[in-house]
C-alpha cells in the first residue's frame, strides 16, 4: 500500500515533523507497487540498446566487407546502397531508443505505467533494424546480379 502526496494527510498518530518529512520523501520514482513495471521497462530498453549495438557493428562490417568488393572484377558499384540500408537500421534504432527512453522517463515522472512504452519501442527498433538489413541485403542482391547476371537456379536432371 502507497500513501499519495496529498496535502495534509499522511500517516496518522505522528508529529508535524514526521508528517513533512514523509510528504517531502514522497517523490520517489520509484514507488513500491511499481517495481516490476520499472524492471519490465529497464529490461526492454536495455534490449533495445543491445540490439542497436549489434546492428551497429554487423553494420560496420557488412559495408566494409561489401565495399571492398565494389570495383572487383571489372565491375563498378556504388556502396550508397550499403551505407544507406546500414545507417537506416542503426540510426532508426538509436533516434527510436532515445524517443523511447524519453517518454519512458516522462511517464515515469508522471507515475505512469511506461513497460508498454518500451515494448512498443523495442518493436519498432526490431522493425528499423529489419528494414535496413532488408535495404543493405537488396543493395548487395544488385550488385552481385551485375557481376553474376542474375540468380541461377540449379536444375536437377531427371533422367
Amino acid at each position: 500500500m502507497t500513501w499519495s502526496n496529498v496535502p495534509g494527510t499522511g500517516p496518522q498518530r505522528h508529529s508535524e515533523a514526521e508528517r513533512v518529512a514523509w510528504e517531502q520523501g514522497a517523490t520517489s520514482l520509484f514507488p513500491p507497487g511499481r517495481i516490476a513495471d520499472r524492471v519490465s521497462t529497464v529490461l526492454l530498453l536495455a534490449a533495445g540498446a543491445v540490439l542497436t549495438v549489434v546492428a551497429a557493428v554487423a553494420g560496420v562490417i557488412a559495408v566494409a566487407s561489401a565495399a571492398t568488393s565494389c570495383g572487383s572484377s571489372g565491375v563498378s558499384c556504388a556502396p550508397g546502397g550499403f551505407i544507406g540500408g546500414a545507417v537506416l537500421a542503426v540510426g532508426g534504432a538509436f533516434v527510436v531508443g532515445v524517443v523511447t527512453l524519453v517518454f519512458a522517463v516522462r511517464a515515469w515522472i508522471r507515475r505512469r505505467t511506461s513497460w508498454w512504452i518500451a515494448g512498443i519501442g523495442f518493436v519498432l527498433t526490431v522493425a528499423v533494424v529489419t528494414w535496413g538489413t532488408v535495404l543493405f541485403a537488396q543493395a548487395l542482391d544488385q550488385q552481385r546480379s551485375g557481376r553474376d547476371g542474375g540468380v541461377g537456379t540449379a536444375e536437377l536432371r531427371t533422367s
